[in-house]
């Protein structure tokens, strides 16, 4: 049995007790609302409630409407009450409350007719009752580990980019590089690759827990920014490394290559305190990433990779023993350094974006 089934029937147990020990009558309309509403996800769990209350609330209107107001005959008042039921829960968009909906008509008109108003208002009453109590349960018990898995899987896979520009820093730094065999230049990106799928199979599932219109939360914007930027350094991976080992000659190009080092551990700073904020996310009360530590490491990258742009534009191409370089590798030489500065710049980019998509689980911010 999973745990959602436990919790389940754990959470029906209690509202069935509450109910039956309350001194307000039709308490049983808790188990039967938290039985038809509670899921093993936070976000299924509230479009069923959205769907119960909307269609409890519009069978009671309609009850009232023609069992009170509309004289006549039954089969006919009967009939277009349902008629309006269907016809209102589909302007509503409601796909399973325009059902709840026409059995309040069918019971209260025929079941609790003398008494349609006290037993709406308690049916009524007693669904919210149930819809919080289920909606509390997903959050509390057993929650669903859909959105913490993704960020610990988010992190693992910005760890792994920062260990590869790692070992670009590493080879700039040297005297002699070597570059790297076409085979396990292969094999690494198609770790990444494998990563980034299975990050992206991840976010269906732990779409599922950010409610009604998903697209339009905070973690999806996270998320969607995160996908992006992994994206835009894996491709700034491939570029540098189909390009030959840097040759560290004449001086100029050596101390050149000693600056894109230093923005390369900028950038492998910056990435490890994302991979860090994103370990730290939970359902609890570390809801957002420090954007103040991440927006000062955004400053230090952005400043190195200035500095390297002016470097290259102003010393390295307007220095005299450059000119003596052959084209095709002075070609090389401006092509890794504009890799460089794009990865800084997609981490720019991602930031903002950062920004306004603070992550809130539980609610979102005020607009």
């Amino acid at each position: 049995m999973l745990r959602s089934d436990l919790r389940l029937a754990l959470v029906t147990g209690l509202g069935a007790g509450f109910g039956l020990l309350s001194p307000m009558g039709f308490g049983y309309y808790i188990p039967l609302t938290t039985a038809a509403v509670l899921t093993s996800s936070y976000g299924n769990s509230l479009n069923l409630s959205i769907q119960r209350m909307l269609g409890s609330v519009l069978g009671v209107i309609v009850l009232m409407i023609f069992s009170r107001d509309l004289q006549m005959p039954l089969a006919l008042a009967l009939g277009l009450a349902l008629a309006t039921v269907r016809f209102l829960g589909g302007a509503l968009g409601l796909q399973v409350g325009y059902k709840v909906a026409g059995n309040i008509v069918i019971m209260g008109w025929l079941v609790h007719g003398a008494g349609e108003t006290s037993w709406g208002t308690a049916r009524l009453f007693w669904t919210a009752i149930g819809i919080a109590l289920s909606l509390w349960a997903t959050r509390t018990i057993w929650p669903s580990k859909s959105i913490p898995n993704l960020h610990q899987a988010l992190a693992t896979m910005v760890n792994a980019l920062s260990e590869e520009f790692s070992l670009e820093a590493d080879r700039l730094e040297q005297d002699a590089p070597a570059r790297l065999s076409m085979s396990l230049r292969r094999q690494r990106r198609q770790a990444l690759l494998k990563q980034i799928n299975a990050i992206r199979g991840q976010r269906e599932s732990a779409q599922l827990e950010l409610g009604v219109d998903p697209e339009h939360h905070p973690l999806h914007e996270l998320w969607s920014e995160l996908d992006l930027l992994c994206s835009q350094l894996l491709s700034v991976l491939d570029g540098l490394r189909g390009l030959p080992a840097p040759i560290q000659s004449p001086a100029v190009i050596k101390a050149l290559h000693r600056q894109e080092a230093e923005v390369l551990h900028q950038l492998i700073t910056l990435l490890n305190t994302l991979a860090g904020e994103l370990r730290k996310l939970s359902l609890g009360d570390k809801q957002t990433l420090n954007l103040d530590t991440l927006s000062h490491l955004n400053r230090n990258l952005d400043a190195a990779s200035g500095h390297l742009v002016s470097s290259l534009e102003k010393d390295t191409l307007q220095d005299h023993e450059t000119q003596a370089i052959a084209a095709a590798r002075m070609r090389q030489i401006v092509l890794r350094a504009s890799l460089i500065d794009h990865a800084a710049s997609a981490l720019r980019n991602c930031k903002p974006g950062m920004a306004s998509s603070t992550p809130v689980t539980g609610s979102r911010p005020d607009p």
